[in-house]
């Protein structure tokens, strides 16, 4: 069950947000052809649906608004909607920002910050759904207005008794331009050049179409077919498993990523006239027929553009890379360097029972032997300005080692971390007397409990490691450890892109 289905059986709700559930259907003039309504803001009417032939796009309809664009898309699918709502504090923001100016945004939002029950309902998307809130809300919020076709959405036969239909927007032309997230007004669109370059590299056939060549710089659409039997293989096996994250491992979470065949990441340099450059901004997109996830309107409209099959699984990212002449630079040659990043590879497991212990093991891309010998290990806790902020008691709790390995590997290249969660803060009746919280030891880590710690280890000759277990209430008698490895799986691969 999604997260969309979750809302609709009313699992949770937006009202701290601002939004109603109210009527499920609506009776406005410009509610779209197959609205389907997720809420009410109670105010003028306005309303949030997604429309049944543009996928999942979310959009905000607002009865007072301009002619053809009463409904407009605030979000690409349900879960950014979330996202959004978590970093405004309210749906106001998301209905308005595409009318104001950056000063004007910020402006509101100090003027109106986030209610002490908002934060609640943010607290429970962070913890029940592992959601984290957009990092640039209002940079979003523009840029899906600004490139969106508003000649596809599909109104009513009686939307033409308010809206002539030569009052309605033209279809929107393509037009691509380097600025793929913060386009300023002014920008010119890039021209085209076609290239229509296809390889093979890492176990997918790929496909450059063309190249933009914009004022500041060049962009590449580049597209990745996946085998669609293990799309859909991969897909049948974790979809189900997937719906209720908290229930994973965090080697099951780092299962699916390396198994997810539309989760290939990669870093790119170009190479014109002799000199490299590499990409400065990268945005992308997946497609499979049959999922609704895999099935935004914007990515339909790219793979139509350029005639590509919907039937086929398809990975689609666009780049820019800058010029590295003050000028445009005529072109003369041009070629793409491609490089896998490094992906994580879950090792062995192991628990320690005294200082001196070694553990032997074998790296599992080089197949090398390597030693890995505690120098440190004891039980701490973690001691906070204060126990308890914004209502909630923390855990303190933790198992701190140090160790060294033979041959060396550096922190990028492995790291050990324990294979138990934190345990997640408890609500408190005593609150803090304001949200300023602050640790007195530094923690390094993530969603699945820290997993190294900056502590006074004793000195020695080889490079030091440091790790600590996770945070828990009551101390561990015993930490598994696991082991984890970054590593690239595939050789760099570059390719000569010729203009057709």
């Amino acid at each position: 069950m999604n997260l969309y289905e979750q809302y609709i059986k009313k699992q949770f709700d937006l009202s701290a947000f601002g939004i109603e559930r109210g009527e499920s259907r609506s009776d406005y003039f410009c509610t779209p052809k197959g609205a389907k309504i997720i809420g009410w803001t109670g105010v003028d009417g306005i309303h949030y649906c997604t429309i049944k032939a543009l996928g999942e796009i979310v959009f905000a309809v607002e009865p007072m608004g301009y002619a053809g664009r009463h409904a407009f898309p605030v979000a690409d699918n349900f879960e950014d909607f979330l996202r959004l709502l978590m970093a405004c504090g309210h749906e106001a923001y998301i209905e308005q920002a595409h009318a104001w100016s950056r000063e004007q945004y910020d402006n509101f939002a100090k003027e109106n910050p986030i209610t002490a029950i908002a934060n609640e309902q943010i607290l429970y998307l962070q913890k029940e759904h592992g959601l984290a809130p957009i990092d640039d809300p209002y940079n979003y919020l523009k840029t899906i207005y600004d490139n969106f076709d508003f000649s596809t959405v599909p109104y009513k036969k009686d939307y033409y008794e308010y809206v002539p239909k030569e009052a309605m927007p033209l279809p929107k032309e393509w037009k691509v331009y380097f600025s793929l997230h913060d386009r300023k007004g002014g920008e010119r669109a890039g021209e085209e050049l076609p290239l229509n370059t296809t390889f093979s590299w890492a176990g997918y056939e790929w496909l450059i179409p063309s190249a933009y060549i914009c004022s500041k710089g060049l962009v590449l659409d580049v597209f990745a077919e996946a085998e669609s039997d293990k799309v859909h293989a991969f897909l049948f096996k974790w979809m189900y498993a997937a719906e209720d994250e908290s229930k994973l491992t965090s080697e099951q979470r780092q299962q699916i990523e390396n198994e997810n065949p539309l989760a290939f990441d990669y870093r790119s340099w170009i190479e014109v006239n002799g000199t490299l450059i590499r990409e400065k901004q990268g945005r992308g997109n997946g497609w499979v027929q049959g999922y609704e996830m895999y099935q935004s309107k914007s990515m339909r409209d790219i793979l139509d553009h350029y005639g590509l099959s919907l039937d086929k699984c398809w990975i689609w990212r666009r780049m820019s890379f800058p010029w590295a002449t003050k000028s445009k630079p005529s072109i003369k040659t041009l070629s793409l360097k491609m490089e896998q990043r490094p992906v994580s590879i879950i090792g062995e497991r192991f628990r320690v029972t005294n200082v001196g212990q070694q553990i032997k093991f074998i790296h599992p891309v080089s197949n090398a032997a390597h030693t890995l010998t505690v120098t440190d290990y004891e039980q701490d806790t973690m001691s906070f300005d204060r126990q308890f902020s914004d209502g909630y008691e923390h855990p303190t709790h933790l198992t701190k080692m140090a160790y060294t390995l033979e041959p060396e590997l550096t922190n990028m290249q492995f790291s050990v971390s324990d294979t138990k969660q934190s345990d997640a803060p408890k609500k408190t009746k005593i609150s803090a007397p304001n949200s300023d919280f602050a640790s007195a030891i530094a923690i390094i880590g993530g969603a699945d409990g820290p997993t190294s710690v900056i502590v006074g280890v004793p000195r020695t000759e080889k490079k030091l490691h440091a790790a600590c277990s996770a945070l828990t209430f009551e101390p561990q008698k015993k930490v598994e450890w696991k082991m984890t490895f970054r590593e690239k799986t595939v050789e760099d691969f570059e390719i000569q892109l010729k203009p057709c």
